[in-house]
């Protein structure tokens, strides 16, 4: 049994968000003591609070006027590790990672960063960023989602590594839907966040496969502050009457069951959580080949879905004509997509996390 420590922006907000709550729920479920603070850097996240049974959360005040922020939080999760004797504390974003490699050193305890995204794209090349990545790199081990992830670390932290996918998470009964009872519809199910997931992209391609499709419909699951801007777009593309905006879902893998076609198109993600669910449910899955490699570790392009440029609106119309006109191709690659459930069960995947805490924690000791 060990005593961990977790430290994140947030434990209700995306997808490191669901990940830390997936491993820390497991490890108390595994007899583990779990205390998580949770820095709540990230924004509008209180409609999501959650709790985790069997675990301590310890949400840090707000730094005070005239402190350095960095050295402030440090100051406190140094505390309560130590109040907390804690075995081992593991982190998720590069913020935290910073933090926990810090708090390792200070208390001689190991630390175990995890990178959740694309640090190519999520790191600059600063001064500071340097720093950072200086300080992350110095941390007992890490864990990555793919290897391109991994290797941009230094060798040392790439060796002290592992790669652990995330699990498919499954509530309830996964629904089943024949193909043939499939809407004509195009979904995706993520933030609306243009940056990361290209939202300008995915609107372009669709403008472009309705034109010859126009019994399709595109149906949007998911918030965030571009949604003005988004809509906006679709105004200026002509397809408003084509694009609904379905808000956020607590149920995604049954919302999108009976839909036709699944589209992502992000520039970088570490794996994504809906691209594994619209996978799991059998629809056939659009995707961009989006770095570090997650799409990639999915599917094989025309076995299990199918996968094109980042930034190709083009490229991915075609894509999605390939399904809309060869049923017979979109219907093999969505059963065949339902192996995932099978390859990220979770449990198998708890055990990675488990057996890797316990490699680094007897490396240090």
């Amino acid at each position: 049994m060990r005593r961990v420590l977790f430290i994140t922006n947030s434990i209700s907000f995306g997808g490191a968000a669901k990940m830390l709550c997936f491993v820390a729920e497991s490890l108390v479920a595994r007899g583990h003591e779990v205390v998580i603070v949770n820095l709540r850097a990230t924004e509008n996240v209180t409609e999501y609070e959650r709790t985790i049974a069997g675990a301590e959360i310890v949400t840090l005040d707000a730094v005070p006027n005239g402190k350095n922020r960095h050295i402030y939080r440090i100051s406190k999760i140094k505390k309560i590790a130590k109040d907390k004797h804690s075995d081992v504390v593991i982190s998720f974003t590069t913020f935290p990672n910073m933090y926990a490699s810090v708090v390792g050193k200070l208390l001689h305890i190991p630390s175990i960063i995890s990178e959740r995204g694309d640090p190519n794209r999520t790191i600059g090349n600063s001064v500071k960023d340097k720093i950072v990545t200086f300080i992350i790199n110095n941390a007992s081990g890490g864990v990555f989602q793919t290897d391109g992830a991994k290797e941009f670390y230094g060798n040392g932290l790439q060796k002290r590594g592992a790669v652990i996918p995330n699990p498919i998470f499954i509530k309830g009964e996964i629904p089943k839907i024949p193909y043939a009872q499939r809407k004509k519809t195009v979904v995706s199910v993520g933030r609306l966040d243009n940056e990361q997931k290209r939202l300008d992209i995915m609107l372009k391609s669709f403008a472009i496969f309705v034109k010859t499709h126009p019994e399709y419909i595109l149906k949007l699951y998911g918030r965030g502050t571009q949604e003005a801007e988004i809509k906006q777009w679709c105004i200026d593309l002509g397809v408003q009457d084509k694009v609904k905006f379905m808000g956020l879902t607590t149920q995604p893998m049954q919302d999108i069951a009976s839909d036709g076609i699944f589209l992502i198109t992000s520039d970088y993600e570490g794996i994504s959580n809906s691209l594994l669910e619209a996978m799991a449910v059998g629809l056939p899955c659009v995707s961009t080949d989006h770095t570090p490699g997650g799409a990639r570790l999915l599917i094989q392009d025309h076995e299990n879905g199918l996968l094109a440029p980042i930034a190709d609106a083009e490229a991915l119309a075609r894509a999605l004509c390939e399904f809309a006109e060869n049923p017979e191709l979109a219907k093999k690659c969505g059963e065949n997509a339902r192996d995932v459930v099978n390859r990220f069960e979770p449990s198998g995947i708890i055990d990675m996390w488990e057996d890797y805490i316990d490699k680094v924690y007897g490396g240090i000791q």
